[in-house]
């Protein structure tokens, strides 16, 4: 009885050493620190520091692979290195592909080693930098974590839209301030994303981070390259924007392709007042 009672113990006291979790889609997790503030749970607006890593193999996953010269060549992210934590709604597939429920249940303050089964995540297609049939590690840290807002589409009045030559249509809600966005300027918007049957496939607001890019230069989508040059500081406006101003025949998972897109934005500010090398009115 003294020795089945010995490895009972020996059991107990090495899986609770090893502290690892495993759930039923084979999604891995172990805490390297346990947090002390809120538990973050699925539909919270969560922000994150965070690593990660291809795994060649399935050895050492929990070690701490930012100081293994070896395993470098096979980091795919670091937040820390460029100083942007990541802010996003647990539970809408905004992370890294089949990651987010190893986020559900950590608390503010923890840490969590999380070992994706490539069938969670990007398969036998890959993604990027990660190959076909690949695991990945992720080392997350949770910075804070609450309840998100919710955005809804506005109520618009039919009768404001008004239609470009390329297709866009847009309607002004509100009236900004001062002179129209100029090309080259950097401005800071908050958005919300629909399809046209009323699908919300992105929105700024619930991440609680608007969106901060220099306007009519190609780095937005075309239809907002267009549709912002024609709204001020503090406007807030409609954009229905054909597939052909939008993502074409990509497809985007929440996007299918030759989607019709529906965007409420507001331009929050204005960073700089003049685009470099226009003269001043």
């Amino acid at each position: 009885m003294k020795s089945i009672l010995i490895v009972l113990f020996s059991f107990v006291f090495i899986y609770g050493c090893s502290n690892e979790v495993t759930l039923k889609s084979g999604l891995k997790y172990k805490d390297i620190k346990v947090g002390s503030g809120v538990e973050a749970k699925s539909g919270d607006l969560v922000e994150i520091q965070f690593k990660g890593w291809i795994c060649k193999d399935s050895t050492n996953l929990y070690e701490d692979w930012s100081k293994d010269s070896t395993k470098q060549q096979n980091m795919i992210a670091d937040s820390y290195a460029m100083n942007q934590p990541m802010k996003f709604v647990l539970g809408t597939e905004s992370f890294i592909k089949g990651s987010e429920e190893g986020v559900i249940g950590m608390k503010v303050g923890g840490q969590r080693v999380i070992i994706i089964p490539s069938k969670c995540a990007y398969g036998p297609e890959g993604m990027g930098p990660i190959p076909p049939n690949t695991d990945i590690k992720v080392v997350v840290e949770l910075v804070s974590a609450k309840t998100a807002p919710t955005a809804k589409m506005w109520d618009v009045d039919s009768t404001l839209f008004k239609t470009t030559a390329s297709g866009l249509k847009y309607a002004i809600i509100k009236e900004g301030e001062g002179p129209l966005v100029q090309p080259q300027q950097q401005i800071v918007v908050h958005y919300s994303g629909f399809l046209l049957d009323g699908t919300k496939f992105d929105s700024s607001v619930e991440r609680d981070e608007p969106l901060t890019f220099m306007a009519g230069v190609g780095q937005v989508i075309p239809g907002w390259d267009e549709g912002l040059l024609l709204l001020k500081k503090g406007s807030k406006a409609r954009l229905v924007i054909p597939d052909s101003l939008a993502y074409g025949d990509r497809d985007l998972g929440k996007i299918p392709p030759k989607s019709t897109l529906v965007f409420d934005v507001e331009i929050v500010d204005v960073v700089t007042a003049q685009p470099q090398g226009q003269p001043h009115p």
